[in-house]
């Protein structure tokens, strides 16, 4: 596996939107809507540190998922960990890398995660980057596309009505512009030993409907490494969510799966989980 992080940061950055974020923060963007969307999360609610998950100073974060970076900039904000960002989409990565370039503790990695080394088909949706994903979840994602525009331009319409029209307007084939990439895909463990990693203070992972085969790619020795975990997880039955807990809890670690409500999709949680042996217990579900 070569160095990716050193890959050359595009010449023409002028083309690309840029915003300034509310605490002054510059990023460049795929469009408005999302970066909204992204820095309410992330800087304003601080979905990522509830449940007794905390943000170490001077520790190692792994951002699986990273997409534009804003997970990547709110943890360097607040802290001097060292984070690696993994993306594997190459037009998404390239808005990661410019936007943490001047970020001397940010190696930025242009893979995804996995279960094995290997190559995957992804589907890219330029208007809905934090959509993206694999071509083998593609089937039925034109529903969570839907749930991603709805929550995306809700506040700005008062009629349901207008709104769904928008939302029909934007599914559009036109304008979705869905794109095929082949990734790189590698795994957690392999990351570990790449990057000669002792400990992870905190392993945050957004991947699509992936997760489960990011947590495949931890290897019995390596779960004890790794100190906290948060992570969203999508299209959970009740039959996952067990499978879910025993994944957690047989490597040590307490875990509470909250329903994310704010976004009214079905199915959809976060999972915030604390390693015994490194953290206070946390109420189980």
């Amino acid at each position: 596996m070569s160095r990716t992080e050193h890959e050359r940061l595009p010449s023409q950055t002028e083309a690309i939107p840029k915003k300034r974020l509310s605490n002054g923060i510059e990023i460049y963007q795929n469009n408005e809507g999302e970066t909204e969307f992204l820095y309410n999360e992330i800087f304003r609610k601080e979905m990522y540190f509830k449940h007794g998950i905390t943000l170490p100073d001077n520790g190692t974060v792994m951002d699986v998922g990273a997409n534009i970076g804003m997970f990547t900039l709110y943890v360097s904000s607040k802290s001097n960990c060292k984070v690696y960002a993994f993306e594997p989409l190459p037009p998404t990565f390239n808005l990661l890398k410019m936007n943490t370039s001047s970020l001397p503790h940010v190696t930025t990695v242009n893979v995804g995660l996995s279960n094995e080394i290997k190559e995957a088909e992804f589907a890219y949706f330029p208007t809905m980057s934090t959509d993206s994903v694999q071509i083998k979840y593609r089937e039925n994602h034109d529903q969570d596309l839907r749930y991603g525009l709805i929550n995306h331009y809700k506040d700005d319409f008062a009629n349901p009505r207008m709104l769904n029209r928008l939302v029909d307007h934007l599914m559009s084939p036109k304008l979705l512009n869905e794109q095929i990439y082949r990734c790189k895909l590698t795994t957690i463990s392999e990351m570990i030993r790449y990057y000669d990693l002792n400990e992870i203070d905190l392993l945050k992972i957004d991947v699509e409907k992936s997760e489960f085969e990011v947590l495949e790619g931890i290897l019995p020795e390596d779960w004890g490494k790794i100190k906290q975990i948060v992570m969203e997880v999508h299209g959970l039955d009740g039959e996952q969510i067990s499978r879910l807990e025993n994944i957690f809890r047989t490597n040590g670690f307490n875990v509470l799966i909250d329903y994310y409500e704010d976004l009214n999709i079905p199915n959809y949680y976060n999972v915030y989980a604390l390693n015994q042996m490194h953290q206070p217990a946390v109420n189980e579900v």
